[in-house]
């Protein structure tokens, strides 16, 4: 009996020691998950019309608004915050860093920094070079940017022009410079292609153009002019 009670007494002892030992730790501290603050800026709007259940609002008339990097003005404004998407309507202007994008209208997923604008697309882009700034001058009617890469891409036929250079094509892909790739500032371009530099004119089928040196790399020559002066 008496071994019995002192085997108790040891096992007893035994779990207020482990107890002791865990109270006697410092808690460890468990890291709290943030999510990345998303905000919606409605600068100015004649009317604006708000569904707190479905969480999404209508804003029109000159309707200015920000969005992460993107200043947007439209005539038009259907925004749902919870998909932090949004259609842009009538008189579209987005303008972020050295980049300005015109058209009819814009569907955005902020999320993935994706822009589709339709209608009348003018895209201005700034360049800076050591004899000082030049612009690019994309018109289509239709164009992809993605914010996050700043590439931009059109296939439906596009008018592209730069410094003395003017580009037509069927398809055209514009992508920056990447150091981390090994990658050049280019313009890929495909289907009917016409170059024009000067009093010179290519036609090519295929064709890629370098901007930091001005070059170019064809496939595919339909027809090639170069007018040679004395």
């Amino acid at each position: 009996m008496k071994k019995h009670i002192h085997l108790l007494i040891f096992i007893i002892l035994l779990i207020f020691i482990a107890y002791q030992s865990v109270w006697a730790q410092e808690p460890t501290a468990t890291p709290e998950k943030t999510s990345e603050k998303k905000e919606v800026l409605l600068e100015s709007a004649d009317k604006i019309k708000y569904d707190s259940k479905g969480e999404t609002f209508l804003a029109t008339g000159q309707v200015i608004a920000i969005q992460g990097k993107n200043r947007i003005q439209c005539q038009e404004l259907n925004f749902n915050l919870k998909d932090n998407k949004g259609t842009f309507s009538g008189n579209v202007m987005i303008t972020r860093d050295k980049t300005e994008i015109t058209a009819t209208s814009m569907e955005g997923d902020f999320d993935q920094e994706l822009y589709v604008f339709t209608g009348d697309v003018v895209l201005k882009k700034e360049r800076e070079e050591k004899e000082g700034t030049s612009t690019i001058l994309w018109k289509a009617s239709t164009l992809t940017y993605n914010g996050n890469t700043d590439e931009a891409r059109s296939e439906n036929g596009t008018d592209i022009t730069w410094k003395e250079t003017t580009i037509k094509a069927d398809k055209a892909v514009y992508f920056p410079k990447d150091e981390a790739k090994g990658q050049l500032e280019r313009i890929e371009l495909d289907g009917q292609i016409l170059i024009t530099e000067k009093e010179r004119e290519l036609q090519v089928a295929k064709a890629v153009y370098y901007l930091d040196t001005e070059t170019l790399e064809a496939e595919t020559i339909i027809k090639a002019k170069f007018i040679i002066r004395d």
